[in-house]
């Protein structure tokens, strides 16, 4: 399925996309369409109720694995300061319902060759705004509510797509040669397709808005970690932790746990827990 917005309206091209390659288009039609006209009078008098989905309640994002202690005590305090603020402010609208519905087998459009529906949408907001607003396409057999779903994920399409352009070394073409720009723009994406299959696999995808250098130094911090084993309890300290941790010991702890080191280190490598022969002694 393609979705574009009105600026890519073209009777012929939506055509030629369903029947030539079996692609479906999803885009909103312009006020002065004939096919959006006559579905306004047609959901008038079919006697058909409007369909009623009411969104749910927001959900807290889900808290990265492996964030230190420390930082989730900070985002904790942060996220109360924020409901604090929120509680003394006064409240933006809020989407309490959306009426949708759908108006099959439209053909109106002279330079469109395929049926298309138009689903019809009354947003109602908490202030007591109505917004109407319409989307079409040439599937049939979507819902009314699959619909608008599918082009919310417009938004995130156009995101992924300035993140190449501006973070991702696309644009910046540094040949006039046709071949060079084609391999750049080939494995720039294949990078890029590559990193979101990883982070699918990590089951990261919070990590998907953040442009590369910051996403790769996420990364990075999140794979260097010390994993601390002691009376069936566990730890993940970066080595940055790991190291203030030694540092902070008393003399006693500290000569304990050098030992241990030690003994560990002869293990691995014999003769590497071995202290050197200092001067003088």
């Amino acid at each position: 399925m393609v979705i574009v917005d009105r600026g890519f309206i073209d009777g012929a091209t939506i055509s030629h996309l369903k029947q030539e390659h079996g692609v479906d288009t999803l885009v909103p039609l312009k006020k002065g369409m004939l096919d959006l006209a006559d579905a306004k009078e047609l959901a008038k008098v079919d006697g058909e109720a409007w369909e009623v989905w009411r969104p749910p309640a927001p959900k807290a994002p889900p808290e990265p694995p492996g964030r230190p202690a420390s930082i989730r005590r900070r985002e904790r305090k942060r996220q109360e300061t924020l409901r604090q603020r929120k509680r003394e402010e006064v409240p933006p609208p809020v989407l309490e319902k959306v009426e949708l519905k759908a108006i099959r087998d439209m053909g109106l459009w002279q330079t469109l060759d395929v049926p298309i529906q138009v689903v019809l949408m009354r947003e109602h907001w908490s202030d007591g705004t109505v917004n109407e607003w319409n989307l079409a396409t040439t599937n049939q057999e979507l819902s009314p509510l699959e619909v608008r779903t599918r082009y919310q994920g417009r938004t995130s399409i156009e995101e992924r797509h300035r993140h190449l352009k501006c973070f991702w070394d696309l644009t910046a073409f540094r040949s006039r040669a046709f071949s060079l720009v084609t391999a750049q723009v080939t494995f720039v994406l294949l990078a890029y397709s590559l990193l979101q299959v990883f982070l699918a696999k990590l089951d990261r995808g919070d990590l998907n808005d953040m442009a590369r250098e910051k996403l790769l130094g996420e990364l990075g911090y999140e794979d260097d970690k010390v994993v601390l084993y002691s009376h069936n309890r566990v730890a993940y300290l970066t080595p940055l932790e790991h190291q203030k941790e030694l540092l902070t010991l008393s003399e006693g702890a500290r000569r304990r746990v050098l030992a241990r080191t030690e003994q560990l280190q002869d293990r691995m490598v014999p003769g590497a827990g071995q202290h050197p022969q200092r001067p003088g002694t």
